[in-house]
């Protein structure tokens, strides 16, 4: 078996190997089988059954799965031995996609605002540190690898199907009305939790040693925005990834 054969086999097939339906890229149609020269079929993608338990949609590590996986590697980096829906591989995946996204979301959006938006008359201020500009990247590049572990997991919870996001308006039983309450549910659940836990992260017994690091820097730059201990940053971020194991959400309105 070649090490492309996963990539192309039939979307049905893949999408109960992945255990969630191959996203409509919309050149599916235009696929045949190299061997029959039969086309395949676009397979709808609700209703999916992981372990047993149905699944009502893709969710979004789902869909950001499926395309990194359909578009490189199944046919470029694993062998066709390792099923897409192996938990390892899913692990792997999920990690090296959400360590790229981070660095690429965080050097771009960082450098933009530290040259279009940051007030560079702040750096002479007296309590703005030696090459702290350095210091702060290198903080947040050497803390994000371990932030995004435990991420990664929950990410993969989501995956496997625990998650309880919906990706279209017709899954909810209230329609849009339920919709617009959970954006708002979201909005005050996530905040409420954050000031809590950035709150107890203050207390005398964890603060020196988890939340001290992030206020070295009194006077912060834009790259600043991820200079954590890697503890700190993963449960200020925790209930952003929490919430939807809880209470069900529209995938876009968490993305």
């Amino acid at each position: 078996m070649s090490l492309a054969s996963g990539w192309l086999a039939a979307p049905a097939a893949r999408s109960v190997r992945l255990g969630y339906a191959l996203p409509d890229f919309g050149c599916l149609a235009d696929r045949r089988d190299p061997q029959s020269g039969t086309a395949w079929a676009r397979e709808e993608p609700s209703r999916q059954l992981v372990s047993g338990r149905p699944i009502l949609s893709r969710a979004k590590m789902d869909l950001v799965l499926s395309i990194a996986d359909y578009y490189f590697f199944t046919p470029y980096i694993y062998p066709a031995t390792w099923p897409e829906d192996n938990i390892f591989r899913q692990a792997i995946t999920l990690l090296i996609v959400t360590n790229l996204g981070a660095f690429i979301l965080y050097f771009f959006f960082a450098t933009l605002s530290y040259y279009f938006v940051y007030d560079h008359l702040l750096m002479k201020h007296p309590q703005f540190l030696k090459n702290q500009v350095s210091r702060e990247i290198t903080h947040s590049v050497q803390s994000m690898p371990w932030m995004s572990i435990p991420t990664v997991l929950l990410f993969l919870l989501e995956v496997r199907g625990y998650s309880r996001l919906y990706d279209g308006i017709g899954e909810f039983p209230y329609g849009w009305f339920q919709l617009v309450a959970s954006v708002l549910s979201f909005l005050f659940f996530t905040d409420m939790l954050i000031y809590w836990i950035h709150r107890g992260l203050h207390h005398k017994l964890v603060y020196k040693r988890l939340h001290k690091p992030h206020h070295i820097w009194k006077i912060p730059t834009p790259f600043a925005s991820h200079a954590f201990h890697p503890l700190d940053g993963f449960l200020q971020s925790l209930p952003y990834h929490i919430y939807p194991f809880i209470f069900p959400l529209h995938k876009t309105s968490w993305a």
